[in-house]
């Protein structure tokens, strides 16, 4: 008996062995690599519940329509600014409900890659994607930054960015669809006139979009952008304009170099935008991988709610479609005042 133990030991060691080697060999599934990296969890995989897009949308129209007068120097009319938050929203809602949580490095977070690069190509961009690693515990996993460029007259560039990854356990409606659906925005309004003709745009620089992938795991996907261009490359960067959960409150801020933020403060009053200036430090973004890791000039735009940031409750609802708009009206107006860049 005792050798017939020993023996059967043996053979259940030895296929306990071939399938890790196995398992080795060939991608772990996300749930697994989670398990292994972080242990047992209680979170279930995202679900889509709630009113629908349609139903939130026309939620977002009523709050618009109670948007108080402009100011006489506006540029922008009650109806564009209501066209593009609602454009806005429309992005932020196909990627909050039908990829819902996008962490780092996963296949959710793969498949928010290819709904980005399908709109970005819709507009007549060429995207391509940046692949590299990620660490998560003691696994390596893939993760993108996506990124395209509409070329303008001059050398310099002007770079546009958005994370599109969350943590595990939100949808992140605000933290950071929010940001990327400005950024499919903007894209989508600077490839046609009065902003740009057959794909090169009327501004003095190059713009540079970039949608970075995990920066819920320390701004890895900016940080290794940043680390991949020559001295020449960074010398040709003159600002880096990023958008981080911008869509809750009643407000959006700036911190960023001090040109940059008196500028944006001119153009909001201008425009009856309510912005507001600040100077202290803000929870790292991926401005950090430029400002600290090139010195290359930023500004970081955030709105006044972050209570919901990284928790299940930071879903469409809490999300106000008027700041998606005036977040656009703002950068649209900066880019045209950064002519001696």
């Amino acid at each position: 008996m005792a050798e017939w133990k020993f023996k059967r030991f043996s053979l259940t060691g030895l296929s306990l062995l071939v399938v890790i080697l196995l398992a080795a060999c060939r991608p772990i599934d996300d749930q697994i690599a989670y398990f292994l990296a972080h242990g047992p969890t209680s979170v279930s995989p995202y679900v889509a519940t709630g009113p629908s897009c349609t139903e939130l949308e026309e939620v977002a129209q009523e709050t618009l329509a109670g948007v108080r007068p402009l100011p006489a120097t506006a540029s922008f009319s009650a109806a564009e600014r209501q066209a593009l938050a609602m454009t806005a929203f429309g992005h932020l809602c196909e990627l909050a409900r039908e990829v819902g949580w996008r962490q780092s490095a996963t296949k959710e977070e793969a498949k928010a890659a290819e709904l980005l690069m399908d709109r970005f190509t819709e507009f007549g961009y060429s995207p391509e994607m940046q692949d590299f690693q990620v660490r998560i515990g003691s696994l390596r996993r893939q993760s993108s930054n996506i990124i395209l460029e509409l070329p303008g007259q001059g050398e310099g560039v002007v770079i546009l960015g958005a994370h599109y990854d969350t943590v595990r356990n939100s949808v992140g409606a605000n933290d950071n669809a929010s940001g990327v659906s400005v950024l499919l925005t903007l894209a989508e309004r600077l490839a046609q006139p009065p902003w740009s003709s057959q794909m090169v745009s009327v501004f003095p620089f190059t713009l540079r979009i970039i949608a970075f992938g995990s920066e819920e795991t320390g701004m890895i996907g900016s940080r290794y952008y940043v680390r991949q261009l020559t001295d020449e490359e960074l010398d040709a960067i003159k600002v880096m304009i990023n958008f981080d959960s911008v869509g809750s409150g009643t407000f959006l801020r700036g911190p960023g170099d001090s040109w940059l933020t008196s500028l944006v403060a001119e153009i909001a009053s201008k425009e009856g935008v309510s912005y507001t200036s600040i100077n202290e430090g803000y929870s790292g973004s991926d401005h950090f991988s430029f400002k600290y890791d090139a010195e290359i000039p930023t500004i970081s735009f955030f709105s006044n709610d972050k209570s919901r940031i990284n928790t299940r409750s930071d879903t469409i609802e809490f999300i106000n479609p008027v700041l998606l708009g005036d977040m656009v009206v703002l950068v649209l107006e900066l880019l045209a005042s950064l002519e001696d860049l």
